[in-house]
């Protein structure tokens, strides 16, 4: 039976997952340090909101303005972050959680939203470097209009994790002078 991920513990349950995946020209210990204590600009995406229609906020606001708070680790593996709140409107509301708190958040209309580095050796010296986001609902109405957004935003959000995954990448990439580009 397949090892339960700390995104797993988090969240057993869930009604919205977005995963992306890249290969890293690096050691997962050094990728893993690089997301184990993480800035705010790591999941900063620079320039123009990528909003799918003008009054609905884009993924990367939602990464930019969340409070995240650290669920988890697993040291040379895995990274958890949590924050709750209602994300859908452009006036984004979020309740300030902990790790004890996440797990029972029930706010109305409001969601949970769980999300995760995690890094596993791929071939001799590349890492396969996941992001991974989940999103749990607290009502129907929430539901509804979580699930309206999920939709809207997914093209973009795809863009936003890969550009965090890339901003990873570089960051890698500048800390190795011998690492080339292609």
């Amino acid at each position: 039976m397949p090892m339960m991920t700390l995104l797993d513990e988090f969240t057993p349950r869930f009604d919205f997952e977005l995963r992306e995946h890249m290969a890293v020209e690096a050691d997962p210990g050094e990728v893993y340090a690089t997301l184990a204590a993480p800035d705010k600009a790591l999941l900063e995406v620079s320039g123009k909101p990528l909003r799918p229609r003008p009054s609905v906020p884009g993924f990367d606001e939602v990464l930019d303005g969340a409070p995240w708070t650290v669920l988890a680790r697993r040291p040379g593996q895995e990274v958890v972050f949590g924050a709750a709140g209602r994300f859908w409107t452009p006036y984004m509301d979020w309740q300030r959680l902990d790790r004890d708190t996440f797990g029972g958040f029930g706010g109305p209309r409001r969601a949970s939203l769980a999300i995760a580095f995690s890094v596993l050796p791929y071939g001799d010296s590349r890492t396969l470097l996941t992001f991974e986001a989940r999103a749990t609902c607290t009502d129907e109405i929430a539901f509804h209009w979580a699930d309206w957004y999920w939709h809207t935003v997914k093209p973009t959000a795809r863009i936003v994790m890969r550009t965090v995954l890339t901003r990873v990448q570089l960051r890698l990439n500048a800390a190795d002078p011998v690492c080339e580009s292609s």
